[in-house]
């Protein structure tokens, strides 16, 4: 009688007593330590329902870990996890991708805006469905973001090789074109059992959620595997709530980086995307004040101190403005906080030209810490503030180097403020176009861009005038990333106005989420700044001395050269749209942007050789043999430049 309610009663190695019921497909292990319940689920079904077991704290509220997941389904993942996608869409929806570059690009977006307390997910085919993820993959590793990829994958039987799309390696059968993830990935893996899961999504989802090493999981799904069963620990899938931990400093290198301060008479910080990860911007403030010290920032980091904050300068480097750099070349002692010390923050190293300069560098990563002998305080950026202002104690920084930088900032913003004002030319430039917009924005507009010319210009012109209210891309300098970024950050933040400014080619380059935007009710207002091509690498290539060509759109040898009408291609997508020619028609277009109740892009002609100062070197590839001189002036410059560069030291 008893034994008709079972289907199987069987000993499992001599330690285990498996016992499985006809009525359902729950399992009862008795082992040693007592009772283990296991269900038979397959592993796309098994993968999700632990994802969507995953939670986290925001504000004090517990909130899904994984709050969504894009796709562009193909014969790699539709069947097993597309279906097991569309079965738990109320716990975690689902969104149709157009492109699967941009809804990579689109869950990168979110994940910054949410200072990587929530993570998304993407999902695309085996093939080049899956190659196309790599790029925003970069885009991740770069700026240590985190997304969980999840391409298809061959077949783990190998029964019906070559299939459809695989990539063969003849010398390497378990290769395939999903290798390429590993070069910008955190965490890989293939699965090629249903039960790997168990050991691999823990994994995945720890480094993701580590501010030390956090960047992109890559688990590539073998197409077979999706659909098989395993017997699942129930206990596999009971909810975890995560916290991303604070790296606490060790009190000797606190009290070095104290005493490198101590002995500076002109130090300043700068900040980077670290500040905001950590949520350390009122530290930071505090710091600043309490320590007389003035502060520059990152690309990344703008956003992490307002244009009104007494102690916040302006961006420093290549992208940055005079006033920084001025004082980054005389500074004895810079602090950096959460920053990787890029090329076009440091100058490529030649902007710090005092010859006693330190470096004190404040990171949750010891790789970054460690770079160009850098006092290193491994530490979070809140926790680190908090704990080096405690060791300094009552010091401050001289009050003169503060007073010169407040005059070289009050300078530098008087010639920008000027630059990118009101003006009747017949093109304006980038600037002008940056600043009628900043004019008439409210405070917690969001503005976004990345790459290209306008990141400069942007940088430049858009001070904050609210916190976390600049979330531009520039780890990886990506193309494309501009309308897709900006969908993510709409989303994370449907409450303010996210204002996208873009480029003519960048637009050309990736479109489809102005679409995207429309059909899930997430409102962009988009500024198409349509110079006429590549302009700002026009600007290098003449700058080593070379001739236009291919960049500039005019000097491309085209047959048939013909320019894109933006307005009626944004409207084909559904957008509202217009084209403005001047400052002052911008100004009132985006006045009815900001009404509209849908996504609304703005096209107007700007000059392609109109440029803010720069006044950071950058080291950039310069013919060593001159050709023309031109040649030899970019040569005379190039070395100049270098000249100041710090050798590694």
């Amino acid at each position: 009688m008893i034994k008709s309610y079972f289907k199987k009663v069987s000993i499992l190695k001599g330690f285990f007593i498996q016992i499985t019921f006809l009525s359902c497909n729950i399992q009862i292990v008795i082992f040693f330590g007592g009772i283990m319940k296991t269900i038979k689920l397959s592993c796309a079904h098994a993968l999700f329902k632990y994802l969507i077991a995953q939670k986290t704290i925001i504000d004090e509220k517990k909130l899904p870990l994984f709050p969504g997941a894009f796709a562009i389904y193909g014969h790699g993942n539709v069947a097993c996890l597309g279906q097991a996608m569309e079965e738990f869409q109320s716990d975690l929806p689902g969104y149709r991708g157009h492109h699967e570059q941009s809804m990579a690009l689109t869950g990168i977006g979110y994940s910054r805006a949410m200072r990587r307390k929530q993570i998304f997910i993407a999902t695309s085919s085996v093939g080049p469905g899956a190659t196309n993820m790599v790029t925003a993959a970069a885009v991740a590793m770069s700026n240590r973001l985190p997304i969980l990829l999840l391409p298809g994958d061959t077949f783990a039987s190998r029964f019906p090789d070559p299939v459809l799309q695989q990539v063969e390696n003849f010398n390497s059968p378990i290769e395939t074109a999903n290798d390429s993830f590993k070069s910008v990935s955190k965490y890989f893996d293939r699965i090629t059992r249903p039960e790997q899961i168990l050991a691999s999504l823990p994994q995945a989802i720890q480094l993701m959620l580590d501010p030390a090493d956090c960047g992109p999981a890559t688990i590539a799904m073998s197409q077979d595997v999706q659909g098989e069963t395993f017997d699942y620990p129930e206990i596999f899938f009971e909810e975890r709530i995560h916290e991303v931990r604070r790296v606490h400093p060790d009190p000797r290198q606190v009290k070095q980086a104290a005493e490198k301060l101590m002995n500076s008479k002109q130090p300043i910080i700068i900040s980077g995307g670290g500040v905001l990860y950590s949520e350390a911007e009122e530290e930071l403030s505090i710091f600043a004040k309490k320590h007389n010290i003035p502060v520059t920032s990152t690309v990344m980091g703008i956003g992490c101190m307002t244009r009104d904050d007494p102690y916040y300068i302006s961006a420093v480097g290549a992208l940055g403005e005079g006033s920084s750099n001025s004082l980054s070349k005389d500074t004895d002692l810079a602090l950096a906080i959460g920053t990787k010390l890029a090329d076009f923050t440091t100058g490529s190293w030649a902007n710090f030209e005092n010859p006693n300069f330190k470096l004190v560098s404040v990171n949750t990563a010891r790789f970054d810490t460690t770079k160009h002998l850098a006092t290193s305080v491994i530490s979070d950026a809140k926790i680190g503030l908090q704990q080096i202002s405690d060791a300094l104690g009552d010091w401050r920084a001289p009050n003169t180097w503060y007073q010169r930088a407040i005059k070289e900032r009050d300078e530098w913003d008087a010639y920008v403020e000027k630059q990118s004002g009101p003006t009747n030319q017949e093109e304006p430039s980038y600037a002008h176009a940056v600043g009628a917009v900043y004019r008439n924005s409210d405070p917690s507009d969001i503005v976004v861009t990345a790459a290209g010319g306008l990141v400069g210009e942007v940088v430049q012109v858009w001070k904050p005038k609210q916190l976390n209210t600049f979330e531009t891309e520039w780890g990886f300098s990506c193309m494309g990333y501009e309308i897709s970024g900006a969908l993510g950050i709409k989303m994370a933040k449907p409450d303010q106005d996210v204002v996208v400014f873009i480029g003519d080619g960048s637009y050309l380059l990736n479109n489809s989420d102005i679409y995207s935007s429309v059909l899930y009710n997430q409102k962009l207002i988009i500024i198409v700044c349509d110079n006429g091509g590549h302009m700002v690498i026009n600007r290098l290539q003449l700058a080593k001395g070379g001739k236009e060509y291919i960049c500039n759109l005019r000097a491309a040898r085209a047959t048939n050269l013909q320019f894109v009408d933006f307005e009626n291609h944004a409207k084909s997508m559904g957008a509202n749209a217009e084209t403005v020619s001047s400052t002052s028609e911008l100004e009132a277009a985006f006045k009815r942007a900001k009404d509209s109740d849908k996504t609304y892009v703005i096209a107007i002609k700007t000059h392609g050789y109109e440029w803010l100062e720069g006044t950071a070197f950058w080291e950039s590839p310069t013919l060593q043999d001159p050709i023309t001189d031109d040649n030899q002036k970019a040569l005379d410059d190039f070395k100049t430049g270098k000249s100041k560069q710090r050798k590694g030291v």
